[in-house]
């Protein structure tokens, strides 16, 4: 066997393994709640057992007899012999973090046994496993009932003779139950059929592929325009229906990327766990929408925000169980994860229901700091926003998980990064959610472009609330500097012009774009308004890193540039800007 041969069926079995991995923790986490629970039970015995049958496949004995180990365990169990308890469920945990972290290393190239580079706890949790296998451990309550296991995953295992070492062994004189095969082969066929249309591709080639379809939608919205600025009404059907097959083919390929949340969302039910035992807190995780897809670079990015706001929804918000049963709530808390799809964007959620934000507290820490002033009542949008300052920590003395000020502004940063926005609704004594809304898609955008001058620029489409002519000078001298008059109310009003820094004269007609930020609004005045406009996002090169306002750019159909608005950014820039023009 070649190198590369070697190294496909490493990078198959890693595919696989990290699946019944997450399918052994997830079953394990429902025993810990329920020893009873008979069918999360079967779930981690037909894990353990297919874990063991691929290592025995791909020759990593280490594997192999680990799992083997556990087997023997989850037997006793099965068979009334050995009780399910708490501990035995901590001591599978660990088996499953030392599994994880020897495929780990088998995967990336390591042998563990060749090079003798075993985790130091292999032995040591093989004793414990041996343990459990000889007596039951004295205290132990009411073992579960499994009665109804189901043992397909022993009878339709090619081979298997039950102990798990027959993977190699010749089965022609193997008989399957009755029930392993029905009578007509139906059954059987669409199983067959139903494999057969999954196919496993490496995520390096899904990108390189949504990469070159980018290419080619930019490539083809300069043909068009071309083929229109000639005239020849053939070629531009041509180029439309081309244009439009090209759309299709960008579609199929962006769904390509697209994972539930699902997977996302699961990896805290771990750490929650584990957070929750070290703290001495009862929480539970509910998971709401976890059918909703996004783009699995979108997913990747998230995942290091959502572990702040989960570890700070765990040390800030959920009280210890007697604190809670003395305010009349569940001793158990509750951290919730919502997703749902909204005006082409995707948006989570992250709620607890424990003691919420205390704003007063928020308010005094920011005074301290100076990032408010004693005289001036800050709105309550303005005090939530305040925790979002780096440093920013309203605990005295720090613990494991908080309270040394890092993680709610790496939170921020990190969302805008994908170009989303984070909201935080609190509620004192009944907790707090926080709200992400990001676009579905890191490449393709939905905006609206604006112009000064000959300078194209873009801000994301679902910001915009509404546009309007700019009010001529004399409407304008009655109105507090900086502001604008819509209908019946006053909203700060921005001049682009100013913000960005262009020092060409602005023109006689104006206009406003009111786009989403806080609870009014926000004007951005600009010189013309070109609609809604779908692009494909480039990053900006080194020389421009320092560059605030601006995440990216876009090249247009005629081959023109356009580059991305960052709204937050333009807000903070315009602090010392002027704001409304005065013509």
């Amino acid at each position: 066997m070649t190198d590369a041969e070697l190294l496909e069926i490493r990078q198959a079995f890693a595919i696989e393994g990290a699946e019944l991995l997450s399918e052994m923790e997830s079953a394990l986490l429902v025993l810990e709640a329920d020893f009873n629970e008979a069918e999360a039970f079967g779930r981690l015995f037909r894990a353990v057992h297919t874990i063991k049958g691929s290592a025995s496949i791909v020759r990593f004995e280490a594997v192999e007899h680990f799992c083997h180990g556990i087997e023997h365990v989850l037997v006793r169990i099965r068979e009334h012999e050995q009780p399910l308890s708490q501990h035995l469920v901590v001591l599978l945990l660990k088996c499953h973090d030392h599994i994880s972290t020897m495929m780990d290393q088998y995967c990336v190239g390591a042998d563990p046994e060749n090079n003798g580079a075993l985790p130091p706890a292999h032995t040591a949790l093989l004793d414990q496993l041996k343990e459990w296998t000889e007596e039951t451990p004295a205290g132990q309550e009411n073992p579960g009932s499994y009665d109804m296991l189901d043992e397909s995953y022993l009878e339709n295992s090619p081979g298997s003779t039950g102990t798990g070492f027959a993977f190699f062994e010749d089965v022609d004189d193997v008989q399957p139950s009755r029930e392993s095969f029905p009578a007509d082969g139906v059954a059987a066929s669409e199983r067959n059929a139903r494999s057969q249309r999954v196919v496993r591709v490496d995520a390096v080639r899904i990108d390189q592929l949504s990469d070159l379809v980018v290419e080619l939608v930019t490539a083809s919205s300069v043909l068009e325009a071309n083929i229109r600025r000639l005239g020849d009404h053939s070629s531009t059907e041509s180029a439309i229906h081309v244009a439009d097959l090209i759309k299709q083919i960008q579609e199929k390929t962006m769904s390509f990327r697209m994972i539930p949340v699902q997977t996302l969302f699961q990896r805290f039910n771990r750490i929650i766990h584990d957070v929750g035992s070290s703290s001495g807190k009862q929480i539970k995780l509910l998971i709401s929408g976890g059918e909703t897809e996004l783009d699995k670079a979108v997913a990747e990015k998230l995942h290091e925000p959502l572990l702040h706001l989960v570890r700070n929804a765990i040390d800030h918000g959920i009280e210890a169980a007697g604190d809670r049963t003395a305010r009349g709530k569940p001793a158990i808390g509750t951290i919730h994860l919502k997703a749902f799809h909204d005006s082409g964007n995707i948006v989570i959620r992250v709620g607890d229901d424990g003691q919420g934000i205390n704003r007063e507290s928020v308010a005094r820490k920011a005074i301290e700091r100076g990032l408010a002033k004693k005289d001036i009542l800050p709105t309550e949008t303005d005090i939530l926003n305040y925790i979002f300052e780096p440093g920013f920590s309203t605990l005295e003395d720090a613990t494991m998980l908080s309270g040394r000020g890092v993680g709610m502004d790496v939170v921020r940063k990190a969302v805008e990064s994908i170009r989303g926005r984070i909201d935080v609704e609190t509620a004192e004594g009944g907790g707090t959610t926080f709200q992400i809304c990001i676009p579905l898609s890191l490449s393709l955008v939905d905006g609206f472009m604006v112009s000064l001058g000959d300078n194209l620029y873009i801000m994301p489409m679902d910001l915009v609330l509404e546009t309007m002519e700019l009010p001529n000078a004399e409407s304008r001298t009655v109105m507090p500097n900086g502001s604008l008059q819509v209908r019946d109310r006053l909203i700060p009003c921005l001049d682009l012009r100013s913000v960005l820094g262009v020092v060409e004269p602005s023109p006689s007609m104006q206009h406003v774009v009111v786009f989403k930020h806080g609870e009014t609004g926000v004007g951005l005045v600009v010189d013309s308004l070109h609609g809604e406009i779908k692009t494909v996002v480039k990053p900006l090169g080194r020389l421009f890193r320092n560059v605030t306002c601006i995440s990216g750019a876009g090249i247009l159909g005629d081959g023109s540039i356009a580059l991305f608005l960052e709204t937050g950014k333009l807000i903070e820039a315009s602090k010392s800007a002027v704001h409304v023009p005065r013509r």
